[in-house]
């Protein structure tokens, strides 16, 4: 199974739960092979569901979501705590134990943290990174796959994703005359760099091909209003 495009808002927090855990017991008893385990699962995580045993347990446990999140950040996210806990190892098996340590609780720390509050420091830093990298009013036709004379009205969806179609239906309904373009995470996974959160997400797009206005989480008529008046 490929790599989702979105996945439950809640799994992340789940999955760093669980590495968060791991490198407390690490830390508190000495024993790296908590460590190693930790590592496995996000990589499993990173190879895609189909391989993740943590991803497996939350598919049986999750209650059902209304929206996604785009996986892209989670992935970012993943991969710096691979490389961290990687790190962790290292300094551990050279040695330096203090290092190693230290490094284990910051991976804990932030893992913790984002699992609590659903604050995620590397999703943050994906988007930081992806902002600074696009820069203020780049085109993003190319990216939503837009052709033709602008304006555009957009909704964000993905498979899976139960308050999409609601949402998209609703933007239509309330444009009247105006084409509303859904765009699929699935079919256009560049539209992840976009800076929202969740998805569905209600997007207005100008003329040259700059992001008026994107709007995402609650969806109801004052925001979608707002998207409309922003073309």
């Amino acid at each position: 199974m490929a790599a989702l495009p979105a996945v439950h808002p809640l799994q992340p927090r789940f999955a760093q739960a669980i590495t968060g855990v791991l490198c407390l017991e690490a830390i508190a008893f000495a024993t790296p092979a908590a460590v190693v385990v930790a590592l496995v699962l996000v990589l499993l995580s990173l190879a895609g569901p189909r391989w993740s045993p943590v991803a497996w347990v939350f598919r049986r446990i999750a209650p059902p979501a209304t929206d996604l999140e785009p996986a892209a950040p989670v992935r970012f996210s993943q991969a710096l705590a691979a490389g961290f806990l990687t790190l962790s190892l290292v300094l551990l098996a050279a040695g330096a134990d203090l290092a190693g340590w230290i490094v284990a609780g910051m991976v804990a720390a932030l893992a913790l943290v984002s699992a609590i509050s659903g604050l995620c420091v590397g999703c943050e830093a994906y988007r930081l990174l992806l902002a600074l990298r696009r820069g203020d009013g780049e085109d993003v036709r190319d990216d939503l796959g837009l052709t033709g004379p602008g304006p555009w009205l957009v909704v964000l969806t993905a498979p899976g994703c139960a308050r999409c179609e609601p949402v998209a239906r609703a933007m239509e309904r309330a444009a009247g005359d105006r084409e509303v373009v859904r765009v699929d995470l699935s079919q256009r996974p560049r539209a992840a760099s976009l800076p929202v959160r969740s998805v569905p997400a209600a997007l207005a797009v100008g003329r040259d091909g700059r992001l008026a206005l994107a709007r995402a989480g609650t969806l109801g008529s004052p925001e979608i209003a707002q998207v409309l008046a922003a073309v």
